[in-house]
């Protein structure tokens, strides 16, 4: 391609929020330039996120499983370079599939290696290692993602971060005796779990009264429980102040609330405090003086993934939302979809996003809260059902686990649902499905859910709540 080629869309990201509606708009016959610094699709998740995290926890509970249920010993560290291959065969396959999907693509869609930097509403530079171009478009779409938030404490250049334990071809081969976390989001805790599961020593430190802070209340607890049940040792409302190395390993200091403070070694300590939206580098700039409006909270969008300048779109980690691949992906649609129809037809929906965290079992929500629902105003019924009463539960040894709907006393309709239970992501994908369907808890009376399975919960729950109300 030459300087001055012209495109319909630019994508800047190769993410979640952009290779999907870069492929929708393709296949629909626009003209596409989609750009990653790695020349890799899938973004942070797939790189050194949700794929290989969860890849390495699946070898952690085939461990957990192994001697719980077959008194089979397993030598966590052999187990550990095995479950890091995995991780990278599964990381290079997801890669290699998105690659070939945009290969069959190419009469429309040009995807490159190269750093996009935007110029103007119309134009950007695009610099490859043949060179730099401009390149001219009609619609201009922002999925850069997000990064790492290092918080300015002393020493902080001796922690790693999540990009560090999880990178592509970039994991550690050897494995922690013991790992310190800074923070208890979602990262910090499925980290604290998983390496858990490894027979790794965690201390997870988290400056919040309780780990997951930005999940509902019942969430938390129940979390915190498997935590400890694990052997992580929790310690809440600390605020980390200072990393050091002393004798060979590294010492996190933390200050508690009340005043006294608290020290804890580790051999590796990660920082785990959340991740904020990258608009730095790429030039954002230099469309705030025609109208953009973000801040480093991120660019601002409406429901229609378009921000305040009429021809450009945003989504994903960037607009400062749900910071999770699903939620980025459903964005990246809603804007290609309304760059095809000309018009603010598709709107993305935050209430449907199910927020999920890949614990031992899964927990999350959907929709709203009771909190929200109190706050508003709403006459609601809580429908609990507790996962001793379900079989595939039992089977699974995980006999504290819960469900929770949340249904309008008024008109029954489904608004929202909780769980700490197995496959608490399926539950809570079905609810949303229930919930952009309108359907009502009679409706879920009626769900014929294969037995035995967790699924089960959505339709018993229900039932008993008629049979003992």
């Amino acid at each position: 391609m030459e300087v001055g080629d012209r495109y319909d869309v630019i994508y800047i990201g190769g993410g979640g929020a952009s290779y999907p509606g870069a492929f929708e708009l393709a296949k629909k016959g626009k003209k596409v330039l989609l750009v990653d610094d790695k020349g890799l699709l899938g973004g942070v998740c797939t790189y050194a996120g949700c794929v290989p995290s969860k890849a390495l926890r699946r070898w952690g509970l085939t461990l957990m499983d192994a001697e719980v249920r077959g008194g089979v010993r397993i030598d966590p560290d052999e187990l550990w370079g095995r479950a890091v291959d995995a991780k990278d065969r599964v990381q290079s396959e997801v890669f290699r599939q998105l690659r070939w999907v945009a290969g069959q693509l190419h009469d429309n869609l040009d995807f490159v290696k190269g750093w996009a930097t935007i110029r103007d509403e119309r134009r950007a530079t695009v610099r490859t290692e043949e060179g730099e171009r401009t390149v001219e478009t009609r619609f201009m779409h922002v999925g850069a993602g997000s990064v790492n938030v290092v918080p300015d404490i002393p020493g902080k250049e001796l922690a790693i971060t999540s990009d560090d334990l999880y990178r592509y071809e970039g994991t550690p081969r050897e494995l922690y005796d013991s790992l310190i976390i800074i923070g208890a989001g979602y990262v910090g805790v499925e980290t604290a779990y998983a390496l858990s599961m490894f027979k790794v020593k965690v201390t997870l430190i988290e400056m919040m009264d309780r780990p997951l802070p930005n999940m509902p209340i019942d969430v938390s607890r129940s979390v915190l429980r498997g935590l400890q049940k694990l052997g992580v040792d929790v310690k809440l409302g600390s605020r980390a102040s200072s990393i050091s190395r002393r004798d060979g390993r590294l010492l996190v200091r933390a200050a508690r609330r009340d005043g006294s403070a608290s020290e804890v070694e580790g051999d590796a300590v990660m920082i785990s405090v959340g991740r904020r939206p990258r608009v730095e580098g790429y030039g954002l700039e230099s469309l705030a003086g025609t109208g953009l409006d973000y801040s480093a909270r991120g660019v601002k969008v409406n429901a229609y993934m378009r921000t305040t300048l009429p021809n450009v779109f945003a989504s994903g980690d960037v607009t400062g939302g749900a910071m999770l691949y699903h939620s980025a992906v459903v964005g990246s649609l809603t804007a290609a979809k309304n760059i095809e129809a000309g018009a603010d037809t598709y709107q993305y929906n935050d209430r449907l996003i199910p927020r999920v965290v890949f614990t031992f079992p899964e927990a999350g929500y959907v929709g709203l809260s009771e909190d929200e629902l109190r706050a508003s105003g709403v006459q609601y019924n809580v429908i609990r059902y507790s996962m001793k009463a379900n079989s595939a539960s039992l089977i699974e040894g995980h006999t504290d686990s819960w469900v929770k709907l949340l249904v309008d006393s008024k008109s029954g309709r489904v608004l929202g649902a909780e769980a700490h239970a197995p496959e608490a992501a399926s539950i809570l994908t079905a609810v949303a499905v229930s919930m952009m369907g309108g359907l009502k808890g009679s409706d879920l009376y009626w769900l014929a859910a294969p037995h035995p399975t967790p699924m089960e919960a959505m339709a018993e729950g229900f039932r008993l709540w008629e049979l003992l109300r």
